[in-house]
């Protein structure tokens, strides 16, 4: 009798017992080796265009905090989200910069929330800012200028991230309150997946299936199957909170950082993990080669852009740093030859409140 091919649910639920001795007793002694691609030659964008500030940052009273980035698809322009910092209180706002005049088109969000996210619908060339409060905003380029509307009003608090599911009728939502959220676009109902001790700061589909992957204070990393809502992994490979979580474009790698400086690889076929050299300071950002799938970026608190190979992951196959700044996000448009950068100024000791930020922007050379 021919057997069938063991689900992924199945074969994760066999590793759990690996990864539980693993905790207990250190890591394997043995990595198995990725594949290696050698006759690539790999152009990451590193020529300098130019950079995007703010002139309300000439204004103590109003900071300007950029937040994400999302190039559009087919497009000379990328999304950025940021908020506007005027006596404690964050606004929200959604925007456009577009290349081809070199102009920022933005609109705040209707209601008094900060800006936490960016989700896009390639196919329809669409990017919707992601509310603290719950509402999911769109922004257009139309005849009259610019376009900005409030699309959902999902009513979830203390939201820290979203992602859309593969097929984008779901939407997954990380917060405050420990809990993530799903939330279905068009019977606008909400389920919860539980299990995080601590605020869940990061949380992403993955790209081809129905696994949900995240990471949050608590030091772990889940994978939950959205199906059932099952947990059906727990890691535990940091020693402080996890910051992001990353899939690759085919969803077999995933990568994590966290506040203990370390950038971890996961192969979910094998469950296989690779240690990468340690930052000086904590990770706040990752983001896969849209061309390469074994490359991917990440970006630090001191201001080092790092790029990884993942066949081999102990150097960085280049390292960007611009002295007291932050990387707080960076992407890649669709074909990898344009990369944007928001760099934050680091608090100087005699500063009662730091500057606004700037978005860096390279070519391929």
């Amino acid at each position: 009798m021919m057997l069938g091919k063991p689900d992924l649910k199945w074969c994760i639920q066999q590793k759990a017992a690996q990864n539980v001795k693993e905790r207990l007793y250190g890591y394997p002694s043995h990595q198995n080796q990725l594949p290696v691609q050698t006759q690539t030659k790999y152009s990451i964008p590193t020529e300098f265009v130019g950079c995007i500030n703010d002139q309300d940052q000439k204004d103590v009273i109003k900071i300007l905090k950029f937040t994400h980035l999302k190039w559009l698809a087919k497009s000379n322009s990328f999304a950025l989200g940021y908020n506007k910092i005027n006596n404690q209180k964050r606004q929200g706002h959604l925007s456009i910069f577009d290349l081809n005049d070199w102009k920022l088109f933005y609109k705040k969000f209707a209601n008094e929330e900060a800006m936490v996210g960016i989700l896009s619908q390639e196919y329809l060339n669409k990017v919707f800012g992601i509310g603290s409060n719950g509402g999911i905003y769109t922004i257009e380029k139309g005849l009259g200028g610019l376009e900005q509307r409030p699309v959902l009003e999902t009513k979830i608090l203390q939201i820290t991230e979203g992602a859309f599911s593969p097929n984008h009728n779901k939407i997954a939502f990380s917060s405050q309150d420990k809990l993530i959220y799903l939330y279905d676009v068009q019977s606008e109902q909400k389920e919860t997946l539980i299990g995080h001790g601590k605020e869940v700061y990061t949380v992403q589909w993955n790209p081809e299936n129905s696994l949900i992957i995240s990471g949050a204070d608590d030091e772990t990393i889940r994978l939950w199957d959205a199906s059932s809502r099952d947990e059906i992994l727990n890691l535990k490979r940091h020693n402080l909170g996890v910051k992001k979580v990353r899939w690759n474009r085919n969803g077999t790698y995933f990568a994590t950082t966290g506040k203990d400086k370390q950038t971890l690889l996961f192969d979910l076929r094998k469950m296989d993990m690779e240690i990468f050299k340690l930052h000086q300071t904590q990770v706040d950002t990752i983001f896969w080669h849209p061309k390469y799938q074994n490359i991917f970026l990440t970006g630090d608190a001191n201001g080092s852009i790092s790029c990884y190979n993942i066949n081999a992951p102990t150097e960085p196959m280049y390292v960007q740093h611009v002295p007291e700044t932050i990387v707080t996000d960076l992407a890649l448009d669709s074909s990898g030859a344009m990369m944007s950068v928001i760099r934050a100024k680091q608090l100087q000791p005699e500063q009662k409140i730091s500057m606004a930020d700037q978005i860096s922007i390279y070519k391929t050379a």
